[in-house]
């Protein structure tokens, strides 16, 4: 709804964001295969660590893409990290979301003795 000209003010809200504020997942993934191998290279899984170390990336990978100025956006990060042994692990999610502006980015690290996935969501608030 416009603000009529006598009160010299016009509408300031969106439906969509603009070309560079927009979540790119290209973007994102780097974002988020940069810090599990930063975090992970070279640990070795233990039960009694990989609560706080999956917490800690979720909250790396948030501040780095908050970083990234998409205003409107909002972030979601999942972390999963588990014990390698050879099993075999599905992620999956479920969302109601609008295709041509909400977006999503996932990674997986593996070493000899852990694994991790990460999904970060952007969600934009119209």
């Amino acid at each position: 709804m416009a603000v009529p000209a006598e009160y010299g003010m016009t509408s300031t809200h969106r439906m969509e964001p603009k070309d560079d504020e927009k979540f790119y997942p290209s973007v994102v993934k780097k974002i988020i295969n940069d810090i599990l191998n930063e975090k992970l290279t070279g640990v070795t899984y233990d039960d009694k660590v990989a609560q706080s170390l999956a917490l800690e990336i979720s909250n790396l990978v948030k501040i780095k893409c908050k970083s990234l100025k998409m205003p409107r956006y909002k972030i979601i990060v999942q972390t999963f990290i588990g014990e390698n042994l050879n099993q075999g692990m599905r992620v999956a999610s479920k969302s109601l979301w609008n295709p041509k502006i909400d977006n999503y980015a996932s990674c997986s690290f593996m070493s000899g003795s852990l694994f991790a996935v990460v999904i970060v969501f952007g969600s934009y608030y119209e």
